[in-house]
Order: structure tokens, then C-alpha cells, then sequence
């Protein structure tokens, strides 16, 4: 009795659950048949779209257009690497000030510091960070100091700079330096911009691109260069040309610049530590020039531009007269040091050399015998990299001591000297990462 009481109780409870199971599939296809045909078709196109989407991945070549288009306006500011990476109150604040700047004024873009002489910087954290500014559209340059290097130079003795003595070769401000002929010293860097285009960044910025220049440069035991056989700036050509290749091959839309001493920019020898304008070649997209007045520390002096009617300038570092010295004249130092640049790049004939015209004849016939062939003259351009330069926005000591301020007007009038030069953007540097708001243009 007891067996066919429960075999009824399951049986009973089996019948309600499939009648349960079946009125609730007939909910659900009713529920379905009177929701609108058009919201159905909505949530059709919606994910048809976001499968679409993910499936259209760009080309390599449609990444390189949009990054080369996107690089070509960058107004930028510097930041160290502390503050973009301290969680300090101090470091914040700094670092939430330009992240404002950003959003507020005209500038664009950020150089932040991954590598100094005191070491590399890549902490997790800053990967968060670089991603934040990507939401605000903001180009985020990675600054990578690469020969001045004390960490490396103590770690790899084969790739350091020495003494007679065997010991390390420090310049005035005690830092060392790595050998620009060393292949080691070449490949650690390529790797250390590697992992920054990881971590996301748009552009790596080379800084430090040189033999030492402060120092006792006399005494330098070169573990590889040797001065005998090959020059410095064939040295630095040679390496520009294997970032180019490293880096490119590595992330084909990837932008590379290079920072250069002002005076570079107006003169054609090395100076003495490697960097010419034409062994840039189509290295780098772009050149930034350290074009800061107060930098010019023997003097600024040019040629007169007859093409443009300019005459010659010559502004003294040191004077009676703090309105004659040349970092009272931000204007004309940075627009004809840019002009001259620029020219200079396009292959035409300054800085006391020139570049041989190149004659294509188009025609050896001619319709009468008056008539000469038709002849199309053009000059070779000596590098297609773009001009980016770097802005003083910081005050020296030996200018604030006469009474010479990089205020708003001394910042604005660069600014003006770039963009009338026709550069491709620009960037300002303070050390400190505190900018004159006052001179850029409101968004």
C-alpha cells in the first residue's frame, strides 16, 4: 500500500512539472511574439554592427596614416617621471594640473619620462595612466634618455665610458656614460622602447642622442669607438638607422623623434659630439630641437635670408645691456633657428653647404629649333623627418639676475615663432611641470 502511494505521489509530481515546464515555454513564445518586430531587429543590427566592428580590424598601412595624421599637431607639455607615476599628494596635484591643461587648453599631447640616467620607469601603474589620457585623445610621448645612463654604465662595465684608470668616466654633473659605438648599448635601448610601445605609448621621443660634451672629454677611454677609423656622427647615423629598423619592424605605426641641441639646428658641423641635421635622414619622423633662448651660451648669430628678406642677427649671451643678450629675443631665436632648419632639411643651399640640383630632362625634341628641351630643376631634400621643436617655459637664474622673465608674453612669442615657421607642433619644457597657462589658447 505504502509502495503504490508513493509510486502515485511521484507520478503526480512528475505530471505538474512537465505541465509546469510547458506553460512556461508557451510564456516565454508568446512573450517573444508580442515584443515590436522592431526592437527584435534593433537587437539584430546592434550585435550584427558590434560583430562587424570586431571583425574590421585596420590595416597595418591604415594605422600608419591615422598615427603620422594624428602626430602632425601635437602641442605638448613635459612630465617627469615621478609625478606621472608617485601616488605622493605632491605628485598629484602636479600631475592632475596638466591632466586639467589638457582637457582645458589648446594642448594635446604629454612627454613622459620612462628612462633617465638614474634608471628606467615603467611601472604597472602607468600603463592606467597612459590609458586615462588616451580617453581624452591626448598623444602620449615616451622621453628615453639613452646614452646618459649611470645605472646601466655601473651594471655593464663592457659598454661604459673610463678613465686611463679603469674606473667609470663621470661628466660635471657626475653621471655616466655609455659607449654610442657599442652594439650592447644599442640593443638595450631598442629593447627598453619595445616595452614602452607596450605599454601603449604613440611616439618615443630619444633624448641623450650623443657623444659627452661636459666634462674632461680628453680623458675618455671608449671601450668600442675609435676615433681613428670612424667619426662620431657616422657612429650616431648608424644608430639612428637601427632604431628606425628595430623599432618600425617591431610596431610599424609607431612614431620615433629625436631631441637635438638648438645650435644644431644652425650649424652644420657636429659640434663635437655626433649630431648633424642631414645623418637624421628619414630616421626619425620628427626633430626636436632644444630651441631654448636662454641655451644659446655662446651667442646666437645668423646669416641674412635673402630669399625672405631677413637680415642677419646677432644677439651676445652676456651684456651691458639685458635687452641686446639673446635670451631677450624668444621670437627671432626660435623662428629663424627654425627657418634655417627647416631649409636646410629641404636640401637647400645653407649652413655653407649645398646639395647639387638634380636636372630631369623631360623632353630631348622640341617643336622649332628656337626652342630649348624642357628642363625641370628641384632640389634633393635631405631628410623628410618634420620639425617638433621644444619651448622654454622655465626661468635660469642668470636671466632672472638682469631682470629677464619667461612670462606669458616670452612664452606666447615662441609659440608664434613655431607655428610662423610652419613646425609641426610643438612642446614645452619645465623642469619643475608647472606651465603658463596664460599663454595657451583656451579650447
Amino acid at each position: 500500500m505504502r509502495h503504490w502511494l508513493t509510486k502515485f505521489v511521484i507520478s503526480s509530481a512528475i505530471l505538474l512539472f512537465s505541465v509546469g515546464v510547458i506553460a512556461g515555454a508557451v510564456f516565454l513564445t508568446l512573450r517573444f511574439i508580442k515584443t515590436p518586430i522592431s526592437n527584435r531587429l534593433s537587437t539584430a543590427v546592434i550585435s550584427e554592427s558590434a560583430e562587424m566592428i570586431t571583425k574590421k580590424e585596420k590595416s597595418v598601412e591604415e594605422l600608419i596614416i591615422e598615427a603620422r595624421e594624428r602626430s602632425e599637431s601635437v602641442k605638448g607639455v613635459y612630465m617627469t617621471a615621478t609625478v606621472a607615476n608617485d601616488p605622493s599628494k605632491a605628485a598629484s596635484r602636479l600631475r592632475s594640473e596638466i591632466v586639467r591643461l589638457l582637457e582645458t587648453t589648446e594642448l594635446n599631447g604629454v612627454v613622459i619620462d620612462i628612462k633617465e640616467t638614474d634608471g628606467v620607469f615603467l611601472p604597472e601603474s602607468l600603463r592606467n595612466f597612459i590609458e586615462e589620457l588616451h580617453t581624452k585623445d591626448v598623444w602620449v610621448i615616451a622621453r628615453l634618455v639613452v646614452f646618459n645612463d649611470t645605472v646601466k654604465a655601473k651594471q655593464s662595465l663592457e659598454m661604459a665610458l673610463k678613465r686611463a684608470n679603469g674606473k667609470l668616466w663621470l661628466d660635471q654633473r657626475g653621471n655616466a656614460w655609455l659607449d654610442p659605438a657599442s652594439r650592447g648599448a644599442w640593443e638595450y635601448t631598442a629593447d627598453i622602447a619595445k616595452k614602452a610601445i607596450n605599454y601603449g605609448f604613440d611616439e618615443i621621443q630619444f633624448d641623450y642622442i650623443r657623444f659627452p660634451s661636459d666634462g674632461d672629454v680628453a680623458s675618455i677611454v671608449y671601450p668600442v669607438f675609435n676615433q681613428k677609423t670612424t667619426a662620431r656622427h657616422e657612429v650616431l647615423h648608424g644608430f639612428f638607422r637601427y632604431l628606425e629598423s628595430e623599432l618600425k619592424k617591431y610596431r610599424p605605426q609607431i612614431i620615433l623623434s629625436a631631441d637635438l641641441f638648438g645650435y644644431v639646428a644652425i650649424q652644420k658641423s657636429d659640434l663635437g659630439i655626433g649630431q648633424r641635421m642631414e645623418d637624421i635622414g628619414d630616421s626619425f619622423d620628427y626633430i626636436s630641437f632644444m630651441v631654448y633662448p636662454s641655451h644659446y651660451y655662446s651667442g646666437f648669430q645668423v646669416s641674412r635670408d635673402v630669399e625672405r628678406g631677413l637680415p642677419a642677427l646677432y644677439y651676445p649671451y652676456r651684456s651691458k645691456s639685458a635687452v641686446e643678450v639673446v635670451s631677450s629675443h624668444p621670437y627671432e631665436v626660435v623662428y629663424r633657428s627654425l627657418l634655417i632648419a627647416s631649409d636646410f632639411l629641404a636640401g637647400k643651399d645653407v649652413l655653407g653647404t649645398s646639395t647639387p640640383v638634380v636636372a630631369v630632362i623631360v623632353g630631348t625634341s622640341t617643336p622649332s629649333d628656337k626652342e630649348p628641351p624642357v628642363v625641370n630643376t628641384g632640389i634633393s631634400p635631405r631628410s623628410q623627418a618634420k620639425l617638433r621643436p621644444w619651448l622654454q617655459d622655465f626661468n635660469l637664474k642668470v636671466d632672472t639676475t638682469r631682470g629677464i622673465y619667461y612670462d606669458t608674453e616670452k612664452v606666447k612669442a615662441q609659440i608664434k615663432a613655431a607655428e610662423d615657421a610652419g613646425a609641426m607642433g610643438w612642446l614645452l619644457w619645465n623642469p619643475g611641470n608647472t606651465y603658463t597657462e596664460a599663454a595657451l589658447r583656451k579650447k
